[in-house]
């Protein structure tokens, strides 16, 4: 008794990516010839194109900076390990700001050098931890002083010790407080220096950065890039995505006094291991990006001049089986 047969399912096709393909059919032909010589070549040319894919494939970076600057702005994000310890200091709260009620109305130190526009108020042991997404303007004062302008929502409420602050309050530390701590640290956007535009006081002085990167499949990172910069410049740290923050770390002491009585400031500034970009800066001229390219990975790659000199030796190899075959 014959049974109905039951159709077979069509095999589906698989289509092979266009780049085996392209390669595949000089392979199939090399092997039907039996020339040796080929088959060693299309080999090298798939390792080839291997290479230069992993090579100019973006990779996440960290860049170190050491800057001296006059300038230094930070957005914090959500590290609450820094805290300061401020022996004492002064408040400058802007006078318009101010509520009726404030107790610094009351009890306002007028020999605080604080301009007219605003309302000084001393402040002593305090410990600080700078909440999110306060932006920090700090720019260098006379006499080895800090000056740091505080901006953030008009509605968040916040405050220094027991003295409630508001936008445009501005910290001013004495040397002391950073000789105290050994130096101050910030974590979050950071920008260093602004273009020198006329009338531009607080600039970057100058300074220096290094870029490196982990290579895919690979512990270590390796320095690729490193460079300098130049009075007036402007740069700051960010993500790929506009989207995303990069949360950079920098820590600050003070450098010698100038002539003018103006000690700046000294920043190492490190970001962490992410899909990066370091922006530049200057003065009536289009930003700029600074990112390694894939010539600055191969040259700086041990591996890279490892794979290079037995791509050398496997061509000078190829080219004396050529020449065996021949006779």
């Amino acid at each position: 008794m014959l049974k109905n047969a039951q159709p077979q399912k069509p095999q589906k096709r698989i289509e092979k990516p266009w780049l085996l393909s392209v390669l595949s059919i000089p392979a199939r032909n090399i092997a039907k010839s039996g020339n040796i010589p080929g088959i060693v070549a299309v080999v090298a040319l798939i390792a080839f194109v291997f290479v230069a894919l992993y090579y100019i494939w973006p990779r996440p970076k960290s860049f170190f900076l050491d800057v001296t600057t006059d300038y230094l702005e930070v957005t914090t994000d959500t590290d609450t390990q820094i805290v300061w310890d401020i022996g004492a200091a002064v408040l400058c709260l802007p006078e318009r700001r101010l509520p009726d009620d404030h107790p610094a109305r009351s009890a306002s130190a007028s020999d605080a050098g604080c301009d007219d526009r605003f309302v000084a108020q001393r402040i002593t042991e305090v410990e600080l931890d700078w909440p999110q997404d306060v932006t920090l303007v700090v720019r260098s004062g006379q006499n080895g002083t800090l000056d740091i302008l505080t901006r953030f929502e008009e509605d968040r409420v916040l405050q220094i010790g027991d003295i409630p602050i508001m936008p445009e309050t501005i910290l001013r530390l004495p040397r002391s407080v950073l000789d105290w701590n050994g130096g101050l640290g910030l974590s979050g956007d950071l920008i260093l220096g602004q273009t020198a535009e006329h009338g531009t006081l607080k600039l970057l002085r100058e300074g220096r950065y290094e870029t490196r990167e982990r290579p895919f499949f690979r512990t270590n990172a390796l320095l690729v890039d490193s460079g300098t910069f130049a009075l007036g410049d402007a740069v700051a740290l960010e993500a790929r995505q506009e989207e995303d923050r990069l949360q950079s770390y920098a820590f600050l002491t003070l450098d010698l006094a100038d002539p003018n009585g103006v000690a700046p400031m000294r920043v190492v500034a490190t970001s962490p291991e992410e899909r990066s970009r370091m922006r530049l800066d200057r003065a009536r001229a289009n930003p700029s990006f600074i990112e390694p390219n894939w010539s600055q990975r191969i040259a700086n790659d041990p591996l890279a001049i490892g794979i290079a000199t037995l791509l050398s030796l496997l061509a000078t190899f190829l080219a004396v089986l050529n020449n065996l075959f021949r006779r």
